[in-house]
This record gives structure tokens, sequence and C-alpha cells, in this order.
């Protein structure tokens, strides 16, 4: 035996040592924020669904059953438009914070303890009025809160590892529509609103404590283009400058749109158009929590397997075409077929189909953010493309079912959004 062969290789395996240690920990640092974001993304969306899908159309009903349809539009487009403002505004302002626990973490941890405060409030709402104040509000530090949270995918996860982590992040939306339309639906509102504002300070300090975010003092704040300040305000959306962003915006925009529109209405749905009689225990709260639950056991089923696969092939684009045409074709099963039976096959064929589509999202998205020193921001304005349809979505079906057709006509609405999402998709370069 050569002795130098083996100190050659002691010295190599001594070598390599370091480099596997670290790469292990930056793995399980990996794991640790994925589990922690995917917490955060659950108990937000919780609130968001709990609080649109049944508290919300619940109360209004109460106090204005006659005119229930368009005072929810209307109150629905108040928290659009701040929802509108919230998402990049908080991507935007965490871009530009510099503190020793990084520039996330501030944000987040900030923005849920006053949505939590703002649920509360609403809890108190015994006037419409003093409803869409709250609701209006809410949904712009919750809108906020997501700017800053989205923001963390491209800050801290590999290119090759995004189709993976927008998966597992992915599935904090079904995760947390089953927790919050469940909670809103077998809970007193009052209650509901504790809990899951409860729910939201508890995640997020479990993600930045899970996963610390390193200190964002040394990091560049950057420079504005001009001084000007009507360039400085066009300038916050010069992403849109870049074509493969703007085509993703609007693809992303109008599948969410297709999804939210139909699925926001959710609860009106099946009062109104499939009828109380044919719902079972004639409990529509009960029957809503049921076809959401069904749906999001669809979409857990399928999204963390199309996102590793997506990861696998690198065709990112493809998966996002499957699941617009089937979302667009699972739109005609309510229509064919209105009744119970045909609402539990339209909740397992959405589920699925936009399972596939939040399973690549995220990383389709953080591959065609055109600036990386504003990735907040940009990302923001991406989120809005997902945030503003479920906001828009009773504004639109009510105009829909009172002047359009009715529930038919929601639907269809449904499928065309679908079908022109899926062919936007196809003309991004950046994505395979």
């Amino acid at each position: 035996m050569n002795p130098s062969i083996d100190t050659d290789a002691s010295v190599a395996d001594l070598s390599a040592r370091p480099r596997q240690a670290r790469l292990a920990r930056g793995a399980q640092g990996l794991v640790r924020l994925m589990i922690g974001m995917l917490c955060a993304a659950a108990a937000m969306t919780a609130g968001f669904n709990g609080i649109q899908q049944v508290l919300v159309p619940g109360r209004i009903e109460a106090l204005d059953p006659a005119g229930k349809v368009a005072t929810l539009a209307v109150l629905t487009t108040l928290a659009a438009l701040a929802s509108m403002i919230g998402i990049p505004l908080g991507g935007a302002l965490s871009d530009r914070t510099r503190t020793r626990f990084g520039k996330r973490t501030p944000w987040i941890v900030a923005l849920s303890g006053l949505s939590a405060v703002l649920m509360m409030l609403m809890s108190d709402g015994n006037d419409l009025i003093t409803l869409g104040l709250a609701y209006a509000s809410l949904w712009l530090i919750l809108n906020m809160y997501q700017g800053a949270l989205v923001a963390i995918l491209p800050d801290r996860v590999p290119e090759d590892r995004r189709g993976l982590a927008s998966a597992v992040i992915g599935l904090g939306t079904p995760l947390g529509a089953l927790i919050g339309v469940n909670t809103a639906s077998h809970v007193g509102a009052g209650t509901s609103y504790i809990a899951l504002a409860v729910l939201l300070v508890a995640a997020s300090l479990a993600l930045v404590l899970l996963a610390p975010e390193a200190s964002s003092r040394t990091a560049a704040v950057g420079v504005p283009e001009t001084a000007r300040p009507d360039r400085h305000l066009l300038g916050f959306f010069d992403a849109f400058r870049s074509r493969d962003f703007a085509l993703a915006f609007a693809s992303r925009f109008l599948l969410c749109l297709s999804y939210f529109t139909v699925s926001g209405y959710l609860y009106y749905t099946l009062s109104d158009h499939i009828g109380i009689d044919q719902i079972p225990d004639r409990n529509v709260p009960v029957a809503v929590s049921t076809l959401l639950s069904i749906s999001v056991l669809a979409w857990v089923g399928i999204a963390a397997f199309c996102g590793w696969l997506a990861d696998r092939i690198d065709r990112r684009k493809l998966f996002v075409g499957i699941s617009a045409v089937g979302l667009g074709a699972t739109m005609f099963v309510p229509i064919l077929s209105p009744d119970w039976n045909g609402m539990i096959i339209y909740s397992a064929l959405a589920g699925a189909f936009i399972g596939i589509y939040f399973a690549v999202d995220l990383a389709v998205m953080s591959l065609v953010l055109p600036d990386p020193k504003r990735v907040g921001r940009d990302f923001g304005i991406l989120a809005v493309a997902t945030g503003l349809p479920q906001i828009m979505s009773a504004a639109l079906a009510g105009a829909l079912i009172d002047h359009a057709g009715g529930y038919n006509a929601l639907y269809l609405f449904g499928a065309c959004c679908a079908a022109v999402a899926g062919v936007t998709a196809l003309f991004i370069r950046k994505v395979r």
C-alpha cells in the first residue's frame, strides 16, 4: 500500500467535510424556511378565506338580506382597491428596510399584529359602514403582509429549488382555505375572528424564529432613477416594461380571476343556484366547508408531485397550460349538472387543476422578475394578480348574476378567463 495515496485521500476527505457540512446546513435551513413560509401562508389564507367566504357574506345577509348581492359587491370593491395598494406597497417598503433582523422580518411581525387587531375589530361591526371600513383596512394591512412574505422566495430560495418550494409554500393556500372556512363555519363569528388572529400571529412568529433572516444593514438600498416625483411614481411600475413580466402578470390574473370569481361566490351559489333543498341538512355554511375540503384534498394530493416534476423536467409552462385548460373545462360541470353531486365533482376537479397551477406558480413568477434590486416590489405587484381576483370576485359575480344571465353566466365567464390565461402563458419566453 502506498502511504502517500492514503495521505492524499485523507486530506481530500477532510477538505470535503466542511463543504458537505455547509451544504447540509443549507438544506436544513431551506427546509425550515419552507415549513415556516407554509405556516405563514396558510394562516394568512385562513384569514382571507374565513372572512371573505363565510363571515362577511353571513354578516351582510343578516344586516341586509334583500340587497346582499349588491352590498357584498360594494364592500369587496373597496377591499379590492385596498388590496391593489397593499401587496406592492408591502414588498416595496420591505425592499428598502435595513435592520439587524433583515428587511422582511420587521414587516411580517408588525403587520401580522396589526392585522390581528383589525380582525378583532371586525367582529364588533354591527352596521354596514363599520363593517366596510374594517374590511378595507384589514385587506390593506393583510395584503402588505403578503407582499413582504412572498418576497422571501426570490430572496432566499435557489432557482433550481423554486419549483419544489413553490409547491410546498403553495399548499398554504388550500390548507389555509380549509382551516379558515371550517373555523368560520363551525365556530361563532366572534370566536372565529379571534382564532384567525391568533393563528396569524403565531405562524408569523414561527416563521421568523424557525428561519431567521440575515441582517440587511450592509445591503445597498439603491439609488432612485430620477428625482422627479412623477417619474418616481411611474417607476414603481417599471417592471411592466418587461414583456415576460407583463405576460406572467396577465396569465396569473386571468387564471385566478377564473377560479376565485366562481369560488368566491360559492356561498350564494349553493343557496340560490343549487337550492337549499338539495344541500345536506339544508346547512349552507357546512356545505361550503365540505366542498372546499374536497377541493383541498385534491389540491394537496397533486401539488407537491407537480412541483417536484416541474423542477425535474424543467417545463413549468406546460403545467400552467394543463391547469388552464382543465380548469376551463371544469367550469361547465355546474352548468350541465346543477345539483349537489355536480358541485362535488366540480370541487374535486377545480381543486386538482388549480393545485397544478399553484404547484409552479411562485417558481414561474420568480423567473420573470426584471430587477434583482426590487424583488419585493415586483413580486408584490405579481402577487396582486392573485390577491386582486379574490377580492374582485364578488363584485364581478354580482354583476354577472344580476345583469348577465345568472349563475350559468358566472361559470361561462370563468371558463373563458381560464382559456385566455393558458394561451397568454405560452408566449412567456424566459420560462420553459
